[in-house]
């Protein structure tokens, strides 16, 4: 009945009837010709996997994508200079022949202006040398690189690898990384859509898929204990699949820390076959051209392999893309160093605003696997972050954790936005107010660069408060019929408090996280520290230093004043807009 309703088009002529063909061979993992149609039938989305990549194109204006863990770096730079370089070469030039009296066209009307561009028009080699020795190199060191080269394949993403090595495993069940409740969804949808049949216990299966580091729950084991469990329970006949693409990420001792060439050879004395996979497009942030690798335990499993892969799946621009990505050490030594410090900065902040909220993963991934532990609470964020232009995944689609979320590391210029929009979703689902943002004290523009939320403990103070003081401030505001007070004006560059020592510890007190504040340029010559008369040993060095080192000054050691458009001088006081509502204690 599935013949009939779903290939109808039987009788048109020979290119669909080969189609039928393709679909009608007999699937190498059951031994039947029939199962693989029965199972595409019964499942619209077989083939189709949910990825973080697809949130991009629901949002209005994106800003920064946090649903794909790809370098925060950015795409390599001299990696993008060689792919254009490609293009270059183009050239566009008028045929001979008799033209017309029509620019362009020659006496029968025909276009005579011809484009040419070789990395466009024409296939590229089937073999690509360079590429693979450097890709050896890479990945096994100069002694090993010939004899790793005859064992490398090239892929269109690690996508592509995947589903051919679902394909062309021996027959039988899969089984999934036992360790972990989920990890990456290509390999268990390449392996259904094939025919296998899942199951718990690696010694009953024939392939068993492994991603380490683990993406999304960011587990990771080091090369003994995997290659220990892997020698303890694949059983001879098998292949065994270790995903490594986000090992690049650890550092540079990387090469150490996962499966070793040894070891790979030491099973396949025990027959047992080790395919390690690798994905191009996440170290180096280039999932639009897509290239991946597999490095087959022998050359004879790569012939396999290439037997059941269709040609030129990678293009030429992935390939120049790639070869200049591999040479640029400078690359991935700024990669080791950034990643972690910007992982730590919006860990510290997210936590700080959801102390509740656990934080998965090591410390060097690219991502943060966050459980909310409230299914709502995960949707609110990832709604929020779609509504600010940085999205995130929500691993309730795919994964079906619907308390989890997976939040890519990015600049910390690129996380204040997507922090920004947290701090005010945290406001607002505490509070049914909103602060009526803006100022309008006659002073230059460039003064002021905005009006935002913080979390209070982002807040560096540069003075101490006096006691009294806060306690009658305290006591005067409890009197108020409505609560009115202005914001907290503080330095953009470094949050330093510029004006508000008192109210922010009003604020602490009263017992708010997040505060609003008035960011300001605080190297405007508009605004100034202790002007004539007061204390001119005070400067803006002085006060930042104060504050970034911890060793505030005395009370009232400053007084911050801004020059007005007409040239008046003002208290600083005057740019900050009046929050009302906001403190209730």
């Amino acid at each position: 009945s599935f013949i009939e309703k779903k290939c109808v088009w039987v009788k048109q002529p020979a290119p669909c009837t080969m189609v039928l063909w393709l679909l009608l061979r007999r699937n190498p993992a059951s031994g039947a010709p029939w199962r693989r149609l029965r199972h595409l039938s019964s499942s619209p989305a077989a083939g189709c996997e949910t990825h973080g990549g697809d949130d991009i194109h629901r949002v209005k204006r994106l800003v920064c994508d946090f649903s794909v863990t790809t370098n925060a770096l950015g795409p390599v730079p001299s990696a993008l200079h060689a792919t254009r370089r490609l293009l270059d070469e183009m050239e566009i030039s008028a045929a001979s022949g008799l033209l017309s009296s029509k620019p362009g066209f020659d006496q029968d009307g025909l276009a005579t202006n011809v484009a040419s561009c070789p990395s466009v028009e024409h296939y590229p080699p089937r073999e690509d040398e360079e590429l693979q020795e450097l890709t050896a190199t890479f990945l096994r060191g100069e002694s090993r690189s010939k004899e790793t080269q005859q064992q490398l394949i090239f892929g269109n993403g690690a996508s592509e690898l995947i589903d051919l090595l679902a394909r062309a495993a021996p027959a039988g069940d899969f089984c999934l990384n036992p360790h972990t409740e989920v990890q990456y969804r290509e390999y268990q949808r390449a392996c259904l859509n094939v025919g296998r049949k899942m199951v718990e216990y690696p010694k009953d299966a024939s392939i068993i898929c492994l991603v380490n580091p683990n993406n999304p729950t960011g587990e990771f084991k080091e090369r003994a204990e995997m290659e220990a469990w892997i020698s303890e329970n694949a059983h001879p006949g098998s292949w065994v699949v270790v995903d490594e693409s986000m090992l690049f990420w650890a550092g540079p001792d990387w090469q150490d820390r996962g499966i070793s060439a040894g070891f790979v050879e030491a099973m396949t004395k025990r027959h047992i076959q080790i395919f390690l996979v690798q994905s191009w497009t996440k170290i180096f942030s280039c999932t639009g051209l897509r290239i991946g690798t597999v490095l087959c335990p022998t050359a004879e499993k790569k012939s396999v392999l290439q037997s059941m892969q269709v040609p030129w799946s990678v293009t030429a621009f992935a390939r120049s893309y790639l070869k200049a990505a591999l040479q640029d050490a400078e690359y991935l030594q700024k990669t080791w160093t950034a990643t972690p410090t910007w992982r730590e900065h919006m860990v510290s902040r997210l936590q700080r605003l959801h102390p509740g909220w656990k934080f998965l993963g090591h410390h060097w991934l690219s991502w943060v696997w966050i459980d909310t532990g409230d299914p709502k609470v995960a949707n609110s964020v990832y709604q929020t972050a779609l509504a600010c232009g940085c999205p995130v995944r929500s691993a309730s689609f795919g994964y079906n954790k619907p308390t989890m979320l997976r939040i890519a590391v990015r600049r910390p210029h690129d996380f204040s936005v997507l922090y920004q929009a947290l701090l005010q979703r945290e406001c607002h689902s505490k509070s049914d107010v909103r602060a009526p943002f803006g100022t309008s004290a006659d002073v230059d523009p460039n003064v002021v660069e905005g009006v935002r939320l913080v979390h209070i403990d982002d807040l560096k103070p540069h003075e101490e408060v006096l006691t009294d003081r806060a306690d009658k401030l305290q006591e005067y505001v409890r009197e108020l019929p409505v609560k009115i007070l202005p914001a907290i004006i503080v330095d953009s560059q470094y949050q330093v408090v510029i004006d508000g020592h008192h109210r922010l510890e009003l604020f602490r007190a009263a017992g708010m996280t997040i505060v609003p504040v008035v960011s300001v340029n605080y190297e405007h010559e508009d605004i100034l520290v202790n002007p004539p008369g007061l204390r001119p040993d005070t400067s803006k060095e002085s006060v930042i230093g104060a504050a970034v080192k911890g060793k505030t000054l005395a009370p009232k050691s400053t007084q911050h004043m801004v020059r007005s458009r007409g040239g008046a001088l003002l208290p600083l006081i005057v740019i900050a807009p009046q929050i009302a509502e906001l403190y209730r204690g």
